[in-house]
């Protein structure tokens, strides 16, 4: 690991303990599959079919190297093109976090990752989710990194969310990622 990847995963460990210990529902993207390409072209929508995403649940999508997400327009998702493109999360892993009800339309914008099925829809409702899990944010991420299929990974990125990190909590990462670069 270069200097750079611990400071990273440092990072991102600090910034997870200054997380509120509350539980949310959190839905782990193709299980232990993960998001990858999948084994046919419908995995994700059977992946999503049973299950109900509510306001204030999570969406982790758990990857490491080649592959990203993409938030999509739906005439984007079917076609796998960027004319609408919403938003790139290019690093992994990726966790949102619904404030409101909508549908919401992703795929990998690496190679024909798409074309081969990797892609996910969903519709957001204003009711509570289910048949995701109920973890803090420390357990989930710890949840997805123990997985022998996902490599650890630099701070998660956040959309949707209820709002930014505050100044102490920014001061206090770069503090221990500096030291933590000071001794390695």
């Amino acid at each position: 690991m270069t200097k750079v990847q611990i400071s990273l995963v440092l990072l991102a460990a600090a910034c997870c303990l200054m997380v509120a210990p509350t539980s949310a529902m959190y839905h782990i993207v193709g299980g232990s599959l993960g998001w990858s390409v999948p084994p046919n072209k419908t995995f994700f929508e059977e992946w999503a079919k049973p299950r109900v995403f509510g306001v204030e649940d999570h969406l982790l999508f758990p990857f490491t190297g080649l592959h990203n997400v993409m938030e999509v327009s739906r005439e984007d998702y079917y076609s796998c093109t960027l004319e609408n493109a919403v938003k790139l999360y290019p690093f992994g892993p990726v966790i949102l976090n619904f404030t409101q009800p909508g549908e919401h339309y992703y795929y990998s914008t690496v190679g024909t990752q798409c074309e081969y099925g990797q892609k996910l829809h969903i519709a957001v409702v204003a009711g509570e989710g289910s048949s995701g899990r109920i973890y803090s944010t420390t357990e989930a991420l710890g949840e997805i990194s123990a997985s022998p299929s996902h490599a650890p990974a630099p701070a998660p990125n956040s959309a949707h969310s209820a709002g930014p990190i505050g100044g102490l909590e920014m001061v206090i990462g770069c503090l221990v990622s500096f030291v933590a670069w000071q001794f390695v």
